[in-house]
């Protein structure tokens, strides 16, 4: 008494038969605290019954004493197994070169996790600060429970198990290996090779006893250089022996498929690794944390979680302990002199990052845009040297682990290129939702304008001021990009002439460019008058961008003519010259032709070059051919790239048959597929696949408060915040309050969609904070229309209208008329 079951129970444990096992000494539990759990049960029966443990006996029901027990019987038995003697003779490890040069496995609770490649995490830093080696509490997901089912499996069995963690770096895997062997395998020892000789050594040994764990962290290193080959030989080898043995390692994705990748030519380079590893079971480590995994960090009193909590809300928590909380309170904090001076450089290097300059960001550029970022006494306060303290104290490392400014390697070679630095990525990843509504100061424009790295950086930053209605700014920009020689530059100034009215001038300059050889501005400036209704105008200016060359023309031109000889030609020749909008349209002349076999050919081949209208009709075709199987396969591929618009469209086709069941499958399916590609940055605008797939869900529980209320809460749960943005505004007409709530949150993750509406919901209620909210998304990169509209909603027309046409000023305010002075670019 107690009976197993209750035994079973006691010790956590599923089987009383293992607990049986236990009684009659044929294995030891896994872990000390079950076998202190069923002491503490035969004790607790023992007291009822009223027997009473004699002074001797007492020991017999003292938790810490089986503890000991429990470590020294783990020990002994492993030394057995795996010290060596027992499975190599005791000289043939005594000799030279070969004990010392062998990674022995030890006890796993010998083990600690730095030791075996965990990351050092970050402590809250609102508290004191740790010292050593900080291991936060751990939050299992669901990649754990599938790694600790196999390895249960594996310690109850007899055969050995090849298991790979895949994931990126960050994302946890070191960690998700660790906690599970020492909660399922504790009594188990654990053999650490750090190299391919030393891998092949031990495996030469014959070292490695049963229940041994072989730990491959970054496997790529030990299986994908020299000595690989071998040792992946000699690990297939002793996995063929029928004893328990766990090999666990951990890859990045990209470096198991060059190493499972099978040979294009003659040489093969990995053949054992790719068979080593199609023998394993691969487990995927996401980098971002799901819903349920989110919640419970919230419920956490641990320092480093709640902080990554905080700071994460994409899910990404692993990356965000590595150093992020403390490297943006290290920014925060720094006002007071001398850290203000590199506080402003930091914060300039981030305005410049998130506003388009790609490449390594120039240290003059910095320099001169600092002075923007500063009150006028802490300019007036600056030493001689501040531009030196404050690079310093940019690249101050925090915690060990991060720096906000750090140096960029040469492209080829060693050492630090001179001149440059690279933005911290989780300074990047803060300053686009810390900084999303701020727009940079005069300096940081004069600072672009002399120093931008590369005439695409200085267009990408024109783009951002343009899209921000910066226009006399972006002008600018964008004409010293195209004076050196970026020619996407022309097709944006021509446009905005075109917008301006110019178009005599923005012809002139078109016609320039393309006396260099390039169509697209003449293009740009065509399409703009069939949009002011010039068609005669429109097809005049296409005719002659065909003398470029060049295919786009041609389908231009094809587009305008709709049908007819000329347009087939131009077709075939843009299709021959590789445009991919051509394919769609010369497909629907085949179709009309009757050639269908064609026509879906060239649909294929459009649809394949990422050409939206080509997948669409190719979608379609399918549909109508009643392929639905082949539709979907289609339609999902696009998704998972990223465009669920397909998807959704066959889920409204189900819907309006009648089908409510597959309507409501395909639909979900476009709206978790589009939450996977969920990074963060707004994308513009509202995918069309998820808008529609959010339609289909509400529509079909209109007349049902439960089931709505049932949908929406789902929908909230995903990451994207689009689909919150989506889900909104299906409620603003029945729960404007609930509605407010879903754009707030959606707009604080850079959903400049949801910044709008929520301004037009408040354009009746209050007039002031919706315009302070248009001008927020504004200065986002939305869109001015709307803020140009609520002025003369309230009485402001004459204002909105000079600010269609002149833009803002850098401070925001509206732009006074200004002048075009575009020189158009040097011929060749």
């Amino acid at each position: 008494m107690p009976g197993l079951r209750r035994l079973a129970r006691s010790a956590c444990v599923e089987s009383p038969s293992t607990v049986g096992g236990w009684l009659l000494g044929r294995n030891l539990p896994t872990s000390a605290e079950r076998l202190i759990g069923l002491v503490r049960a035969i004790g607790a029966e023992a007291k009822r019954q009223g027997v009473e443990p004699s002074r001797d006996e007492r020991h017999l029901f003292d938790g810490e004493h089986w503890r000991r027990r429990h470590r020294d019987s783990t020990a002994e038995r492993i030394g057995g197994q795996n010290g060596g003697t027992a499975r190599r003779p005791a000289h043939s490890l005594e000799e030279p070169g070969i004990v010392g040069s062998l990674d022995l496995p030890r006890p796993l609770a010998d083990w600690r996790p730095e030791r075996l490649g965990v990351h050092a995490a970050i402590a809250d830093p609102s508290r004191t600060a740790s010292r050593g080696f900080v291991l936060p509490a751990y939050v299992a997901r669901r990649h754990d429970h599938e790694l600790r089912e196999l390895l249960e499996d594996a310690a109850s069995g007899e055969d050995p198990v090849l298991l790979v963690l895949s994931g990126y770096s960050c994302t946890g895997k070191t960690r998700t290996a660790y906690e599970a062997v020492t909660a399922c395998l504790a009594d188990w020892a654990l053999a650490y090779p750090k190299d391919a000789d030393g891998l092949n050594r031990l495996l030469a040994a014959d070292a490695l006893g049963p229940r041994t764990v072989l730990w491959l962290n970054e496997a790529q290193e030990l299986l994908g250089g020299q000595g690989g080959e071998a040792a992946a030989a000699a690990l297939r080898r002793r996995l063929e022996r029928p004893e328990p043995l766990v090999v666990i390692a951990t890859l990045w994705p990209d470096h198991r498929d060059k190493l499972t990748a099978r040979p294009t030519g003659t040489q093969d380079r990995h053949p054992q690794a790719r068979a080593l590893l199609a023998a394993a079971r691969v487990i995927t480590v996401p980098a971002v944390f799901d819903g349920p995994a989110l919640g419970r960090l919230h419920d956490t009193d641990d320092g480093s979680l709640a902080v990554a909590a905080r700071t994460a809300p994409d899910g990404s928590v692993t990356q965000t302990l590595a150093g992020g909380p403390s490297l943006v309170q290290w920014y925060e904090q720094a006002d007071g002199a001398p850290d203000c001076y590199g506080k402003a450089v930091v914060t300039a290097a981030m305005d410049a990052r998130r506003l388009g300059h790609t490449s390594p960001l120039p240290l003059a550029l910095l320099e001169a845009a600092a002075p923007g970022y500063l009150t006028d006494a802490q300019r007036a306060a600056a030493p001689a040297d501040w531009f030196e303290t404050a690079t310093a104290f940019a690249r101050t490392r925090i915690k060990d682990v991060v720096v906000a400014l750090d140096d960029v390697a040469h492209d080829h070679g060693m050492g630090a290129r001179p001149g440059v630095c690279r933005l911290a990525d989780y300074l990047d990843h803060y300053a686009r939702t810390a900084r999303r509504t701020c727009f940079p100061p005069a300096s940081f424009w004069y600072a672009v304008e002399q120093h931008a790295a590369t005439t695409a950086d200085l267009y990408e930053l024109a783009r951002s001021a343009q899209r921000r209605g910066r226009l006399r700014l972006a002008a600018a920009l964008l004409r010293l990009a195209g004076e050196a020689g970026h020619g996407p530059a022309w097709e944006a100034i021509v446009t905005m002439m075109a917008y301006r009215e110019l178009t005599e001038e923005a012809e002139t300059l078109a016609r320039s460019v393309l006396r260099n050889g390039d169509p697209e501005p003449m293009l740009a400036l065509a399409w703009t008058l069939s949009e002011f209704g010039d068609q005669d105008g429109t097809e005049r200016l296409i005719r002659e961008a065909t003398t470029s060359g060049r295919a786009s023309p041609l389908t231009a031109l094809a587009s305008v003519l709709s049908h007819g000889p000329e347009a087939e030609a131009a077709l075939t020749e843009a299709v021959a010259l590789g445009d991919p909008e051509a394919h769609f349209l010369l497909a629907e002349v085949r179709r009309s032709a009757g050639d269908l076999a064609e026509y879906e050919r060239l649909l294929r081949l459009g649809a394949s070059a990422g050409d939206p209208n080509a997948r669409g009709e190719l979608v379609g075709h399918k549909c109508r051919a009643g392929e639905w199987a082949e539709a979907e396969r289609l339609a999902r591929s696009f998704a998972e790239r990223g465009d669920g618009f397909e998807l959704a469209m066959m889920a409204i086709e189900r819907h309006d048959d009648g089908d409510e069941t597959e309507a409501e499958r395909l639909a979900w399916t476009v709206v978790e597929l589009a939450d996977r590609h969920a990074l963060g940055a707004a994308q513009r605008p509202w995918p069309g696949g998820t808008f529609a797939a959010v339609e289909v869900l509400m529509g079909m529980c209109s007349d049902d408060e439960d089931s709505a209320e049932s949908v929406l809460n789902r929908l909230t749960e995903f990451r994207n915040p689009q689909t919150w943005a989506v889900a909104a505004w299906s409620q603003e007409a029945r729960r404007p309050a609930r509605a407010k709530a879903l754009y707030r949150r959606a707009a604080d993750r850079e959903d400049l969609d949801a910044l709008e509406r929520l301004a037009l919901m408040e354009r009746h209620r209050n007039t002031a904070d919706a315009e302070r909210l248009h001008r927020a998304a504004v200065n986002g990169g939305g869109r001015l229309g709307p803020l140009l509209a609520h002025w003369e909603d309230t009485g402001r027309a004459d204002e909105a209208e000079r600010a269609r046409r002149y833009g803002l000023e850098i401070d925001g305010s509206i732009a006074h008329p200004w002048p075009f002075r575009p020189s158009g670019p040097r011929e060749r």
